[in-house]
């Protein structure tokens, strides 16, 4: 399970992973999120994420037509942002190999 403690320290590197193949909007990225297994996030999170990604240059959004409802905001990484997913890859597997270096690894997976 993934606490919120846990979700906390990852969630900015998984938002920016999330929009690394392609553009999404808010609630898409939520749901995403949710169903990889990070079911305690929560919307002002996702969306508070997203604005400090924003904020920082690495995503940018639009509109775009929502067809029946309501027109959707779409968020896309920036060159800075694709940069911030690099690096935040590189400190990923490092945190990873420590991890993996302190616990061993389950015999029964």
């Amino acid at each position: 399970m993934v606490t919120p403690q846990m979700l906390k320290g990852v969630l900015p590197i998984v938002v920016l992973w999330t929009l690394a193949g392609q553009d999404a909007y808010g609630y898409a990225i939520l749901q995403r999120l949710r169903g990889a297994g990070f079911e305690a996030v929560g919307d002002a999170s996702v969306y508070g994420t997203l604005q400090r990604h924003f904020d920082a240059g690495f995503v940018t959004s639009y509109l775009s037509d929502g067809g029946a409802g309501p027109a959707r905001r779409y968020y896309s990484l920036t060159p800075s942002g694709r940069q911030a997913l690099d690096h935040a890859r590189r400190d990923w597997r490092a945190l990873e190999r420590a991890v993996n270096a302190v616990v061993p690894a389950d015999k029964d997976a």
